[in-house]
């Protein structure tokens, strides 16, 4: 009985284990296939169908009717037609499937008195007028609805006269220095100066003038910059896309970036604003802008040493001279109306919600409000998004969905000094600068129809050639693609690339996202051929009322095919950030970024940046250690490739200095790619170094190469192992 009782206890105990463990056997498989499902789907590739579906999808034929409608009506901000076109894009998100918000800043605005116009007079000894501007621009088709007359905004009103005019070349500081060295700083004071527009921003060009005494400033754009063929009426518009005489450039004099009332802070509804009188970004002289035609006629009168040959501009009759006091005891009056006024003006933001990475965003934005019609500047941007939206709509109907938040930003108010972007920036700063990937801005999309013009960060390089491998180039034979075009017409022959700018300044709203945010960047634009123009300083037509639908059609994309290519160039772009598990960033490509802009610094004793190479060195290094480990990364982990990829987030964002370069320039905060203080519109490698170097303040620049070293090696540290950053 034992015998059979021991038989019988140890047949159950088999069994039980049989069972146990084909049950174990199937719970550990069905949670294994469970985890295996699990992490294919946090890991999947990037469907490359996509790619090829969206550049099918884009139609020239929408883009143009979309800048058509658009161009049809005024789009200043702060004004109704600011929220009307606001609205428009909204519905239209709303209508491709996107999460639509509406943020509205109440800033500061300013705007000229239509009832009175701004008049820039000369007058003779007996008080006769010699010439007094129109104030306005000629007419050339009367069915276009009237946009605002030509003005320098944020400049204050009021009437100065002078007796002394000087010309300053393009009143770069460098120009307003020579000049007060040939003149005397003594006779600059109570002067009047005028300037060619080009070069700089023209808010430096006016607050130049300001510091050097000048009472009052006068900026007019000169044919050898914008209309290089001649000013006779079949070389300018209405007959080609140049310049003509009564042309005049509209624009912000604004120095800050966003409201200046409100610097560094958003201008929300509970933020502490300043006295107007109290803020200092604003110009303190009366300026206006004239047409090259007014100014042929008052340059005549100017005395003084004929300027050297490249201060020379193209004005028939006239002797271009330093100037001061003016022939035959003329007088010189700038009297304007602007008033400063707050507004509101208004973002729209569009999200299609990530469905693996949500809290990853690939932001794409252009600026929606215009001086007139802004058909190019910005409008031609804002119609090839929304074709880009439309596209990514559809797909998102049949099915598709990005892997990372894409957002889309139309922003307010960009032509006062990129206040809709700064402040939606400032706003949300904490959440943006933890969470974005890149921004791709896209202003004035079609200015040429030549070539793509890109600026970019570094780390972008590689991604933003793989896109244009993909897309067909406007205005070439078939099969021809951007990057087969870069190849021919803008390859570097050392390294046997295109060549692509990294310096990017703060001429449109990709400032915020590089100096606050931290992210890698694009500004992208199709131009013109630089030499074919003869160096034209930007598109001709450029802030005027000839800026419009007709004028894009018949001078500069007649088929639309340019603002096709952009919209496939920038949406496949934005495609390849979201949908790769692994972001395409080189970080090899900041090595040499960061050796050239240290290698483009002069100072006297080359030694004393002996410690920024070194780092720079070690930089690289470092550099080529972080790709040897990302190979060896697996990439059918999540968690790998999560910290993978945020290390390179952060490789960017270690380059801002919290404090900017101190000042007034707190928000000039990339000790790489910062504008340059006396040029906005640039970026200037190393920037306080380079500073430094041009005031030949030893101690200052002893100081900036250590807090650039500072910042190169708090970069390196971020590539370096998890444990093993230190130095």
């Amino acid at each position: 009985m034992n015998k059979r009782y021991y038989f019988v206890t140890a047949l159950v105990g088999v069994i039980a284990l049989g069972v146990g463990i084909v049950i174990g056997y199937f719970v550990i498989k069905k949670q294994q296939n469970h985890d295996t499902w699990k992490y294919d789907r946090l890991t999947r590739q990037a469907d490359k169908k996509n790619y090829q579906t969206f550049i099918d999808s884009v139609q020239a034929a929408n883009i143009e009717a979309n800048l058509k409608d658009l161009t049809s009506r005024p789009h200043l901000a702060g004004l109704p037609e600011d929220l009307e076109s606001a609205e428009v894009v909204a519905e239209r998100w709303k209508n491709d499937g996107l999460l639509v918000i509406k943020p509205k800043y109440n800033v500061l605005l300013s705007y000229p008195d239509d009832n009175n116009l701004n008049r820039v007079t000369l007058t003779s000894d007996d008080g006769s007028v010699i010439i007094q501007t129109n104030g306005t621009e000629k007419v050339y088709n009367s069915t276009q609805p009237k946009t605002v007359n030509p003005f320098l905004a944020h400049t204050p009103n009021g009437t100065v006269n002078s007796t002394k005019l000087f010309y300053g070349n393009y009143g770069a500081l460098e120009d307003l220095q020579k000049l007060a060295s040939v003149v005397g700083n003594a006779s600059l004071q109570g002067s009047i100066i005028i300037m060619r527009y080009g070069s700089i921003f023209r808010g430096d060009k006016i607050m130049h003038a300001q510091y050097f005494g000048a009472i009052g400033a006068i900026l007019y754009n000169d044919p050898a910059d914008y209309a290089p063929f001649g000013t006779t009426a079949d070389q300018v518009y209405d007959q080609k896309w140049y310049m003509p005489p009564s042309g005049a450039q509209r624009g912000s004099a604004l120095i800050l970036d966003g409201d200046p009332l409100t610097p560094i802070y958003p201008s929300t509804d509970y933020m502490y604003r300043l006295k107007e009188e109290n803020v200092k970004y604003l110009p303190r002289i009366p300026a206006q802008p004239i047409a090259y035609a007014e100014a042929q006629i008052i340059l005549q009168y100017l005395g003084g040493n004929e300027v050297p040959v490249e201060w020379r501009g193209a004005l028939q009759n006239v002797t271009y001279r330093y100037g001061g006091e003016l022939y035959n005891g003329s007088t010189i009056e700038v009297k304007t109306y602007n008033k400063l006024q707050r507004k509101d003006t208004y973002d729209v933001i569009g999200i299609m919600e990530g469905d693996i990475e949500p809290d990853r965003y690939i932001v794409m934005g252009n600026h929606r409000d215009a001086w007139s019609l802004g058909a190019i500047d910005p409008t031609s941007g804002t119609a090839t998004m929304l074709e880009i939206t439309r596209v990514l709509g559809e797909m998102y109907k049949n099915g598709f969905r990005p892997r990372r938040s894409l957002m889309f930003c139309s922003w307010g108010a960009e032509e006062y000094g990129l206040i809709g972007s700064m402040e939606y920036v400032q706003e949300y700063v904490k959440v943006l600068g933890a969470r974005i990937v890149s921004y791709l801005n896209v202003d004035s999309a079609v200015q040429g129809n030549h070539t793509i013009l890109v600026k970019t960060a570094p780390m972008l390089f590689d991604i933003i050639v793989e896109a244009s491998k993909m897309v067909p180039s406007a205005y070439d034979a078939p099969g021809q693609t951007v990057y087969d075009k870069w190849m021919r017409v803008n390859r570097n022959n050392i390294t046997d690339e295109p060549k692509l700018t990294y310096d990017r300044g703060s001429g449109s709203d990709y400032f915020s996202f590089d100096q606050l945010v931290g992210s890698s960047n694009m500004d992208a634009r199709y131009t013109y051929n630089s030499a074919e123009q003869r160096n034209i300083a930007s598109h001709p037509l450029y802030h005027t009322s000839y800026e419009v639908f007709s004028m894009m059609k018949k001078f500069v994309d007649p088929d639309f095919t340019a603002h096709r290519t952009m919209g496939q160039f920038i949406g496949v772009l934005v495609l390849l950030l979201s949908e790769t598990p692994v972001l395409q960033f080189n970080v090899t490509r900041y090595t040499t970024t960061l050796m050239q802009a240290m290698n483009n610094l002069k100072p006297n004793d080359p030694t004393v940046l002996d410690p920024l190479r070194n780092a720079i060195n070690d930089f690289g290094k470092t550099a080529e250690d972080f790709v040897a480990r990302s190979k060896l990364m697996d990439r059918e982990n999540p968690y790998e490739i999560r910290f993978y990829n945020d290390q390179l987030l952060q490789l960017e964002r270690s380059f801002l200095n919290p404090l900017g370069q101190g000042g007034d320039y707190t928000d000039f905060k990339h000790i790489v790619f910062a504008p340059s203080k006396d040029n906005q519109y640039a970026a200037s490698g190393f920037p306080t170094i380079s500073d430094a170097i041009f005031n030949n303040n030893q101690t200052e620049i002893e100081y900036q190469v250590a807090i650039a070293t500072y910042f190169v090696r708090g970069a390196l540290s971020i590539l370096k192992d998890f444990n093993n950053f230190f130095s």
